[in-house]
């Protein structure tokens, strides 16, 4: 999981663990730009629209990955 992988260094390690054969989840607040990441990034990655301020979004990020992955693996904290 990269929060902030929309853009900039959050998106290059997205684009780093993909390489080494992992499946990310990428947060960003804003959807036009969490797609366009999601559609640069291609296969095995998930986009959630998410501010990490929020626990209300931080709660929905944990769902979406616990009900497709069943767990966190990683976790870079990018934003």
């Amino acid at each position: 999981l990269v929060t902030g992988g929309n853009s900039g260094i959050g998106l290059a390690s997205a684009k780093r663990f993909m390489e080494e054969g992992a499946y990310v989840f990428i947060t960003g607040r804003r959807q036009p730009e969490l797609d366009k990441a999601v559609a640069s990034l291609g296969d095995n990655v998930t986009g959630v629209r998410s501010d990490v301020s929020s626990a209300q979004d931080l709660d929905r990020l944990y769902e979406t990955v616990t009900a497709q992955k069943g767990r966190i693996d990683i976790l870079f904290a990018n934003a």
